[in-house]
C-alpha cells in the first residue's frame, strides 16, 4: 500500500475527493465486467442447446463414416427438417467467434431427431451393453442397458441394474460407460 503523505488541507481535500472519483468509475467498471460475464455466461449455456452445420457433418462423420457436405445440411435446412436457422453472430453476440463466413445454427432436439430418424444418429449403448453409471455423487453402479431412446435431444436409457435385478429409467448418455471385463477392478 502507498504510503500516506502529510498534506495541507485543499491537498488532502483534493486528493480524498479524486480518489473517490476514481472509486466510482472503476465501481461502474466492475459492473460492467460483471454484467458482460452475465450474458457470457448465459449465452454459452444457450449455445450448447444448439448445434453447427459444421459440427452436424462431423456428427455423421463420427457415428456412420459418410462424409456430407455443407450444401446438403443447407438442403435440409431449407426444407424444415432441422428446425429454426439461427445466426449464430446475431443470437450468441458475447461469445469470442470465429471470423469470417457467417455460421448458422440449428436446435439440437430438431436435428438429433432429424439424424436419428434417417439413420446417421445412434446412441453411444446398444441394448445388452454392460455399463457403469455415475450419479453425481461418483457412487456407482453396474448395470445392462435394456433399452435407449432419442428424448428431447439427448439419448435417454433404461438399466437393468446387475445385483437386484432393478430397472431404472432415463438415464442420460453422459452418466454411463461401457464395461469390460472384471467389475471388481473398477
Amino acid at each position: 500500500m502507498e504510503e500516506v503523505k502529510v498534506l495541507k488541507r485543499k491537498e488532502l481535500e483534493s486528493t480524498i475527493k479524486n480518489t473517490e472519483e476514481a472509486i466510482k468509475v472503476q465501481q461502474l467498471y466492475l459492473k460492467k465486467l460483471y454484467e458482460q460475464l452475465e450474458a457470457l455466461n448465459e449465452q454459452e449455456k444457450e449455445r450448447k442447446k444448439y448445434i453447427s452445420s459444421k459440427e452436424i457433418i462431423e456428427l455423421i462423420y463420427k457415428n456412420i463414416g459418410k462424409n456430407v457436405n455443407l450444401s446438403t445440411i443447407k438442403r435440409w435446412a431449407d426444407e424444415g427438417f432441422l428446425g429454426e436457422v439461427i445466426d449464430e453472430k446475431e443470437k450468441f453476440w458475447a461469445l469470442h467467434l470465429k471470423q469470417g463466413k457467417k455460421r448458422f445454427l440449428y436446435p439440437k432436439m430438431n436435428a438429433f431427431n432429424f439424424l436419428y430418424e434417417k439413420g446417421y444418429l445412434f446412441p453411444q449403448f446398444e441394448v445388452l451393453d454392460r455399463v457403469m453409471i455415475m450419479d453425481q455423487n461418483n457412487n456407482s453402479v453396474i448395470g445392462i442397458v435394456v433399452d435407449s431412446c432419442l428424448q428431447k435431444g439427448h439419448f435417454q436409457y433404461t438399466i437393468q441394474i446387475e445385483e437386484t435385478f432393478a430397472i431404472i429409467k432415463d438415464i442420460e448418455e453422459s452418466y454411463l460407460s461401457k464395461v469390460t471385463g472384471d467389475v471388481d477392478n473398477i
